[in-house]
């Protein structure tokens, strides 16, 4: 009876061991997983809401997409991805292989995303 519950013991121990074993792999690839995101976002020419559906139908599937945030009012695009796994490049590939160029955001006020001049000054020599 003793060997039984010694028997008992050890094998509860040892799955009890395992189940921390993966825990602890699991918690490492969370916090590798975490420290490979990146965020960009890009001024984009979005005309209507059938551009907001293209873009969102087939980024949000580009291998490494976390998070996709598509604003035709802002003309914005915002992604989360895995670095890992893509790159800002790659994403901007895609974006170009739907039509859109993307440029980067910035505070300046102009559209940057359209790829054709409306005689906004695009060079940042602001005057104040």
């Amino acid at each position: 009876m003793k060997k039984f519950l010694t028997f008992i013991i050890v094998a509860s121990m040892t799955v009890l061991s395992a189940f921390a074993a993966d825990s602890s792999a699991d918690q490492k690839k969370v916090k590798k997983s975490k420290a490979d995101l990146k965020e960009v976002t890009w001024n984009v020419n979005l005309h209507c809401e059938n551009c907001v559906e293209k873009v969102t139908e087939n980024i949000a599937f580009e291998k490494g997409v976390k998070d996709l945030k598509v604003s035709l009012e802002e003309g914005t695009v915002y992604i989360k991805y895995d670095s890992s796994k893509t790159s800002e490049e790659t994403l901007a590939a895609a974006m170009k292989k739907l039509g859109y160029e993307v440029s980067a955001e910035c505070d300046c006020g102009h559209d940057h995303g359209h790829g054709h001049d409306h005689g906004h000054d695009h060079n940042h020599s602001h005057k104040h």
